[in-house]
C-alpha cells in the first residue's frame, strides 16, 4: 500500500505528459508483445517453416531495427521525441499487415518494418521519459514506464489467444491495426510536444557523436550489459512459445504463459525500480542477472517438461524486463543527460544485434537439442556479473557513489 501511495503521489507530481506517455505504452504493449509471441507460430503453422527459417525472418526484423536505431538517436534530437514515437506507431500499424499475407518476401518486408516501428517507439518513448522525469526518481518512473508496456501485453495476451483460437490470424491482425491506430491518435492529441534544443555542429562531431560515445569505457560496459541479457531474450522470445505450443498442443496455453510471465515481469519491474531508488543501482542489477542465469539453466535442464518451460520461462522474462528497467538507471548514472538520445540509440542498436544473435543461435542450436540454446546463453551471461562489477567500479572512479549504492 505504501508503494501504491508513493506511486500515486509521483504520478500526480509528474503531470499530464507522463500520464499520457504511460497510456501510449499500455496500448503499444497490448499489441507488440502479443505479436512477437504469435508471429513464429503463424510462420510455422501457415507456411510450415523450420525454426531456423523463422529465426532468419525474426532476425531480419531485428536488423532493420538496428539500422533504424543508428539513425533514431539523431532524429530524437532534431525532430523531437513525440514525432519519433508517432512515426514508430504509424509504421507499426502498417506492419500489422504481416498477418494478412502468405507471400514470404512480403512477410519479411513487413516484419522488417515492424522492427523499425519498435525502434522508433522505443527511442521516442525512452528519450521523452528521461527528459521529463525527475532524476531522483528515474528508477520508479522507469518502472512505471516499463510496467505500462507489460501490463498491456498481459491483458492483450489472453484476448489474443482466444481470438486466434476462434477467428484466426487475419482477424487478429486487423484487430492489431485498429489498436495501434487508436494509440497513434492518443500520441498525436494527448502527448504534449517537448521543446527541441538545437545542437551545435561541433558538439555533434565530438561529444555527441555515436562513435565517440561508444569509445568511452562506461558506455562499452553498458553495451555489454545490454547485449548479454538480450541474447537470452531474443532466444526465449522465439523458442519458448514454440516449445509450449508443442508440449501443450494449444495456443490458449501459450497465451496463458504470456499473461503470467508479463504479470510477473510487471511486479519485478516495480520492485527493481523501487529498490534502485531506495538502495542504489548495483544490487538490483546483480540480482537481475543472477535470476536470468538461473532461468536459462533451468530451461536447459527441463526443456522437455511443460511445467519447467513455463516456470523458468516466467522467471527469465521477469528478470529480463527488470534489467530493462535498470538500463534507464545505468544510463542516467553513466551518460550526461544531453547525450541520452544518442546513448539510447546506441544501446538499442546493441539490443538489435543481440536479438538477431539470440534468434539465429536459438534456431540453429535447437535442432541439436531443445535445451542446448539456453545452456549456452546461460553460461555466457555469467560474464554479465563481471561487467556489472566493472561498470560500478568505473562509476566510483567518476564520482558516482551517490547513485550506485
Amino acid at each position: 500500500m505504501e508503494l501504491g501511495r508513493r506511486g500515486r503521489r509521483l504520478m500526480a507530481g509528474a503531470g499530464w505528459p507522463m500520464v499520457a506517455l504511460l497510456l501510449i505504452q499500455f496500448g503499444s504493449g497490448a499489441w507488440i508483445l502479443t505479436q512477437s509471441a504469435f508471429l513464429p507460430i503463424y510462420l510455422e503453422e501457415r507456411l510450415h517453416y523450420a525454426p531456423l527459417v523463422i529465426g532468419g525472418i525474426v532476425a531480419g526484423g531485428q536488423a532493420a531495427g538496428m539500422i533504424a536505431a543508428l539513425l533514431g538517436g539523431e532524429l530524437t534530437d532534431t525532430l523531437g521525441s513525440k514525432r519519433v514515437l508517432a512515426l514508430g506507431l504509424l509504421c507499426g500499424m502498417i506492419a500489422t499487415l504481416v498477418f494478412q499475407t502468405e507471400i514470404p518476401l512480403l512477410i519479411a518486408a513487413l516484419w522488417g518494418l515492424a522492427g523499425v516501428a519498435g525502434t522508433m517507439q522505443t527511442l521516442g518513448g525512452s528519450s521523452y521519459l528521461t527528459r521529463a522525469a525527475d532524476p531522483r526518481r528515474v528508477g520508479l518512473f522507469s518502472a512505471f514506464y516499463a510496467l505500462s508496456l507489460t501490463l498491456g501485453g498481459a491483458l492483450g495476451n489472453p484476448l489474443a489467444g482466444r481470438l486466434l483460437d476462434t477467428a484466426g490470424f487475419r482477424v487478429y491482425g486487423l484487430t492489431g491495426a485498429a489498436l495501434i491506430g487508436g494509440t497513434l491518435l492518443l500520441a498525436a492529441f494527448l502527448l504534449p510536444a517537448q521543446a527541441v534544443e538545437p545542437a551545435r555542429a561541433e558538439k555533434r562531431q565530438t561529444r555527441n557523436n555515436l562513435l565517440a560515445l561508444a569509445r568511452r569505457p562506461e558506455v562499452r560496459l553498458l553495451m555489454g550489459l545490454r547485449f548479454l541479457p538480450t541474447l537470452y531474450y531474443g532466444m526465449a522470445l522465439l523458442l519458448i512459445p514454440l516449445m509450449i505450443n508443442h508440449l501443450a498442443g494449444n495456443k490458449t496455453t501459450v497465451a496463458l504463459y504470456g499473461t503470467v510471465s508479463l504479470v510477473a515481469a510487471s511486479a519485478a519491474q516495480l520492485l527493481a525500480g523501487r529498490a534502485a531508488d531506495r538502495f542504489g543501482h548495483r544490487w538490483p542489477t546483480l540480482i537481475g542477472y543472477g535470476a536470468l542465469i538461473t532461468a536459462a539453466l533451468g530451461l536447459a535442464l527441463f526443456s522437455g517438461q511443460l511445467w519447467g518451460v513455463f516456470i523458468f520461462g516466467v522467471l527469465g522474462l521477469a528478470a529480463a524486463w527488470a534489467l530493462a528497467t535498470m538500463i534507464f538507471c545505468l544510463v542516467s548514472d553513466g551518460v550526461p543527460r544531453p547525450e541520452h538520445g544518442r546513448a539510447f540509440g546506441l544501446l538499442h542498436a546493441t539490443w538489435s544485434v543481440a536479438m538477431i544473435g539470440g534468434s539465429m543461435l536459438g534456431g540453429a542450436l535447437t535442432r541439436l537439442a531443445a535445451g542446448l540454446p539456453f545452456l549456452v546463453v546461460g553460461v555466457l551471461n555469467i560474464a554479465s556479473l563481471a561487467l556489472t562489477a566493472a561498470f560500478f567500479a568505473r562509476l566510483r572512479g567518476m564520482g558516482g557513489d551517490r547513485v550506485t549504492g
